[in-house]
């Protein structure tokens, strides 16, 4: 949702050879079905990139069911979890996934040049409500390269 809020969500194809969305994490993410977020997830699964699955749920614990079926589908195909969610991406690496999240994926984009910068980013997702902890922000900021302050 975090990158369908930048317009950015077009960077994963590009990135991934393959992105799946469960559907609880799609119904998650079309709730609000006016949001631009929304409309471009849509387009996106319209578009064929991103490719709705059916995943058994298996009820994690303190976790919602896109979360658990997300974690489920990465566990089932050996595939990385993309999830800002800290309780999933705790639950993902204990299970030993690779856990990537918004920042992660806007690092990769700037070093594969498909983003100008990562900062103007973080700052548009903090400014729509996103939070991110200072010290992810830190380790974003210089892993892509760009001064901290």
């Amino acid at each position: 949702m975090a990158l369908g809020r930048l317009d950015l969500l077009t960077v994963l194809p590009r990135l991934f050879d393959e992105i799946q969305v469960p559907e609880a994490v799609l119904a998650e993410c079309l709730a609000r079905p006016g949001l631009p977020d929304a409309v471009r997830i849509r387009a996106a699964v319209a578009d064929g990139w991103l490719q709705p699955c059916r995943v058994q749920t298996v009820t994690r614990r303190g976790l919602g069911a896109g979360e658990s079926q997300a974690i489920a589908r990465a566990a089932e195909i050996g595939a990385a979890l993309l999830s800002d969610d800290r309780a999933a991406r705790r639950s993902a690496s204990e299970l030993g996934l690779i856990v990537v999240g918004t920042l992660g994926v806007l690092v990769r984009a700037k070093r594969k040049g498909l983003v100008p910068q990562v900062r103007a980013s973080i700052e548009q997702l903090r400014k729509s409500g996103h939070w991110l902890s200072d010290e992810a922000v830190a380790a974003a900021l210089k892993a892509a390269g760009e001064s901290i302050s």
